[in-house]
């Protein structure tokens, strides 16, 4: 119930009679031990009036009413913010100036983290074979995500054939050189235009991206989970769509 406007409350009485008697309190110290170094009274008499005045400081700067109400509600707003920040949905970009920086970072990524699943697509007009001879760390790239599936990694591979009839050679080859490695998947996708697209490997909640601009290759790395199933449904529809290259 509201106190009528203008009638003070007992705790508001009850704090300005505590901080008048602070006050009279902190005075009789003052005056008391002016009156000690006079007349050479004991400090023991002023005692009790040093520790009134003690308090009356703590009392002043650390309120000592209310402050567990107060800490408890602190606590309780502190563990909402944890659940929110922990809850939401955060994406982090990282950008790479050229393929070898790229891929260094795609190989370091799937060694340190070690996802139980590995979706990539290489989408470019030459084979990988073409493309790793100008770009070693692309073919370190390449063994890292062989040795990772021979050691039981689940890889979905899909492959843009482009208009060049090598690339149906390379993956039959590919196909031939990878046949004992039950958890590695290949798939082809035609792709008629003489362009590269857009290459993706999906490691857990990080995407890498690779584009290619004239003769350079860029990239970028997106890390989140949000970020990471909207690509992961774009494979996966890509990946329905493609042709199983067999065993």
């Amino acid at each position: 119930m509201a106190h009528p406007q203008g009638a003070p409350n007992a705790g508001s009485l009850i704090d300005r009679w505590e901080e008048r008697g602070f006050t009279v309190a902190c005075a009789l110290v003052v005056l008391g031990s002016t009156v000690a170094a006079v007349f050479d009274v004991p400090p023991a008499w002023l005692m009790p009036f040093l520790f009134a005045a003690v308090y009356a400081i703590l009392r002043l700067l650390l309120p000592l009413k209310g402050t567990q109400g107060e800490i408890a509600d602190l606590r309780s707003e502190l563990a909402l913010l944890r659940r929110e920040f922990s809850s939401a949905a955060f994406s982090r970009v990282e950008h790479y100036r050229d393929a070898a920086e790229f891929y260094r970072a795609a190989t370091d990524y799937l060694r340190k983290h070690n996802p139980s699943h590995l979706d990539t697509w290489y989408m470019r007009i030459g084979t990988p074979d073409s493309f790793s001879e100008s770009t070693p760390a692309f073919a370190a790239y390449f063994r890292a995500v062989l040795l990772w599936a021979e050691q039981g990694g689940s890889v979905r591979r899909l492959f843009c054939s482009g208009p060049s009839p090598e690339y149906a050679r390379w993956t039959a080859r590919h196909r031939q050189d990878t046949r004992d490695l039950s958890r590695y998947h290949i798939r082809e996708v035609s792709w008629p235009i003489e362009a590269d697209l857009m290459s993706m490997a999906i490691m857990g909640d990080a995407v890498f991206l690779a584009f290619t601009t004239d003769d350079r290759v860029a990239g970028m790395r997106i890390e989140g989970s949000e970020a990471a199933a909207y690509f992961r449904s774009y494979f996966d529809r890509h990946w329905a769509k493609g042709a199983d290259v067999p065993r």
